[in-house]
């Protein structure tokens, strides 16, 4: 039995895939980026090969070092989630150069580098991952869920892990 995911609005691979890796993040969270980019190399090819369903949860989490990464999340079109990883894997690459800068530059940055505009839907998304994660139990970001099972910080993973962990949940 296939378990669906709850606001799985950034979604990669099939709803069908027998594993599920579901990671709540913040943009501005260093541990976050390491995670992502891990992720990045690691499970493209469980994805396309309809093992993996790889879902992204945005965290606006009330904690003011990840004030600036939620004001980020602000900007991303959820419409279009191929868009929005490409602009995460950016802006998790270039996070020191952003994530201390000021709200106003911020801003300016997401409009005029990455022509993005302020999408007043996310405020209802930001609200629905807020609710699953106080649900889950979540309390760190990143906290991936690899078949519900829970890895949180300060438990890192890392890109040999997170393929332990995706090649234990295929087995």
């Amino acid at each position: 039995m296939t378990r669906v995911i709850e606001n799985a609005f950034l979604s990669y691979g099939k709803e069908d895939a027998p594993v599920k890796v579901e990671v709540f993040l913040n943009l501005a969270c260093p541990y976050c980026a390491t995670f992502f980019q891990a992720a990045d190399e690691t499970l493209p090819s469980y994805i396309e090969n309809g093992q993996v369903q790889y879902v992204v949860k945005h965290y606006d989490k009330p904690r003011e070092m990840l004030l600036y990464g939620t004001l980020a999340n602000a900007f991303l079109d959820y419409k279009v989630p191929e868009r929005v990883y490409e602009l995460m894997k950016d802006l998790f690459a270039k996070q020191s150069q952003w994530s201390e800068s000021g709200s106003h530059s911020i801003k300016t940055m997401l409009t005029e580098a990455y022509g993005l505009q302020e999408q007043p839907d996310n405020i209802d998304l930001s609200l629905s991952i807020i609710d699953e994660a106080i649900k889950r139990h979540v309390k760190m970001v990143p906290t991936v869920f690899i078949n519900g099972k829970e890895i949180q910080y300060p438990d890192e993973i890392d890109a040999n892990g997170l393929i332990k962990e995706v090649e234990q949940a295929l087995a």
